[in-house]
């Protein structure tokens, strides 16, 4: 009604934007710019070691839906937790949600989203025009949601520090990080690089007849024609996810940005984690990265929880070459080759090359795809 007297007065209308005096962020019990910069998101693809990184980085913290908030520390942990981890946020994948198989433009593939599809047209609620309008609203709704993690996690009793890092795992809403990093400028962002190929291979056991989300979903496929139609798809899955996180890691702050080879990690995970710890301002020392390596290795997993059918599967790079038929490389490569050749992956046929975002090109990844199967596979 203030609007429609203002209207029938001739009055200026209140605006929302960047020049309207309106904050998105006013009455927040919290320092909004200082909760932003402990975001830590993990892009990159399903099935490419990110729950094991996930565990790694906020060890001791334990994943479990079990949990009021998603994790706790042994019982008998004492120390504050000073990083907490958010297991399958999918903010993403409500932002811009998927509705259909990637398409074909200009070389590259980009997602089926409902933004991509009519983010030009006006009405729509998250309309480019109107970006600057809910792109902070919606910065503020996930900043309030991850608050109440901390602060619900404190009221379970879990002890933390002042400031905790909080750790995203966000990999199966990877065909939007471009979209929600550039809502989160100071946050730091984690690619997650894993051969696409072994990558199929694991989403092949998974969701085929007798795999573990087979079990939850139903099998994607039984025959060997729908398994190779099914192959070709997730490969181009594979791609859009590879080019969508690549986008978000240009535009993003390099210093607030990693590239995390999985076979690099796989081989030295103690080297890798003193890294990312550094780089993430965690301390911890010699012994306590040995202590996070074999409390998150692949042997400490029980042995009922490993195996093919199972999430825990094998943790050994190379195993496509085993278990994908002749069609189906041949297949996965014809989509997926020119990407594997810009993060540093061998293909047959196809000289070696890379790209300003593909760090974790690196000429170890032969010795990693032959390391002793250590740590676990589990995205």
């Amino acid at each position: 009604m203030r609007r429609v007297r203002a209207l029938l007065r001739g009055q200026p209308q209140p605006r929302l934007g960047p020049d309207s005096g309106y904050s998105a962020t006013a009455g927040l019990p919290f320092d909004d710019v200082d909760l932003e910069s402990r975001l830590v998101w993990i892009w990159g693809s399903p099935r490419s070691g990110s729950t094991w990184l996930l565990r790694q980085l906020c060890h001791p913290a334990r994943l479990s839906a079990r949990f009021p908030v998603g994790f706790a520390p042994p019982p008998a942990w004492r120390s504050p937790l000073d990083a907490v981890p958010v297991d399958e946020f999918l903010v993403s994948r409500h932002i811009a949600p998927p509705s259909g198989e990637p398409v074909d433009v200009d070389g590259g593939l980009v997602p089926a989203t409902l933004n991509n599809y009519v983010g030009d047209f006006p009405g729509y609620a998250f309309a480019r025009a109107f970006a600057d309008v809910w792109g902070p609203e919606l910065r503020r709704l996930v900043l309030v949601r991850l608050a109440a993690t901390l602060e619900r996690a404190a009221a379970e009793g879990i002890r933390l520090s002042d400031a905790p890092l909080i750790l995203i795992k966000e990999v199966n809403g990877s065909h939007a990080s471009d979209v929600v990093m550039s809502l989160f400028p100071r946050s730091r962002m984690l690619f997650l690089v894993r051969d696409g190929r072994d990558v199929l291979d694991s989403r092949v056991h998974a969701h085929g007849e007798g795999g573990w989300l087979a079990e939850v979903e139903g099998a994607q496929f039984r025959t060997p024609a729908e398994r190779l139609a099914w192959v070709r798809s997730a490969s181009r899955e594979w791609v859009c996810n590879m080019d969508a996180t690549r986008r978000a890691h240009d535009a993003h702050d390099p210093e607030r940005r990693r590239v995390v080879g999985y076979e690099e990690l796989l081989a030295d995970p103690a080297g890798g984690l003193r890294s990312l710890f550094a780089w993430l301002g965690l301390a911890r020392d010699s012994h306590r990265v040995e202590e996070i390596v074999a409390d998150t290795a692949f042997s400490a997993i029980a042995a009922e929880r490993r195996g093919e059918s199972e999430p825990f599967r094998a943790a050994t790079p190379g195993l496509w070459r085993r278990n994908l038929t002749a069609d189906e490389q041949e297949v996965a490569e014809a989509v997926m080759g020119e990407r594997l050749v810009e993060l540093g992956y061998a293909v047959a046929g196809r000289s070696a090359g890379g790209s300003a975002s593909s760090e974790a090109a690196a000429t170890s990844r032969a010795d990693a795809s032959g390391a002793a199967a250590t740590t676990e596979e589990n995205a």
